[in-house]
């Protein structure tokens, strides 16, 4: 179902387990930074009703797993830092074209592509964890991911022709493979 074209490093799971803290974090602030996508597409994009209606149910949720991760911060005892970036995204986001209408298709298409490894990566946590909390919290999460992931490729499709969508989601996946393969397995979300 999900778009991605190779697995995560199997080292990034043994670097996440002893910095978990820390991958806590940044998912925190990947929850934040997904509502914020969500916002910036409504906000780019108001002629777009349809759009904006999903947008809105997809902000409410990240919004709402942003509010969860800072309770589980919380009851371990943790806050919040800042947040150090996310280089995986940056590098995404800067395949997005100039132009629009193209600019669009990309952003969905991105957007998308970051839900779908969050999804994998979520699923990976929730298998090699101990913590039972988390475990269930992860699991959950994943799915929702996955139906974030599913959610911008069918708007990409309202859009524009499917023919067009595949054809860019397989260039972008293509380099999202290339670039998921060179990450250094830092103990966050999308190290």
């Amino acid at each position: 179902m999900l778009c991605l074209k190779c697995v995560t490093n199997s080292e990034w799971i043994n670097s996440a387990k002893k910095n978990l803290t820390e991958v806590i974090i940044d998912h925190a602030h990947c929850e934040k930074k997904a509502a914020l996508t969500g916002m910036n597409l409504m906000n780019t994009y108001p002629e777009k009703t349809d759009l904006g209606l999903e947008m809105a149910d997809l902000v409410e949720e990240e919004i709402g797993h942003f509010r969860s991760v800072l309770k589980i911060l919380q009851r371990r005892g943790e806050t919040l830092t800042r947040d150090k970036g996310d280089d995986y995204a940056k590098e995404l986001f800067k395949q997005l074209r100039k132009n629009k209408p193209e600019r669009f298709l990309d952003h969905l298409l991105t957007a998308g592509i970051i839900e779908a490894r969050s999804c994998e990566r979520l699923q990976i946590l929730a298998e090699n964890i101990e913590d039972e909390e988390l475990k269930r919290f992860y699991t959950t999460l994943a799915k929702s991911e996955a139906g974030h992931y599913v959610t911008f490729i069918k708007i990409a499709k309202e859009y524009f022709d499917e023919t067009v969508v595949k054809q860019r989601l397989e260039e972008l996946t293509n380099f999202e493979a290339e670039l998921v393969k060179n990450l250094p397995n830092k103990p966050s979300m999308h190290g």
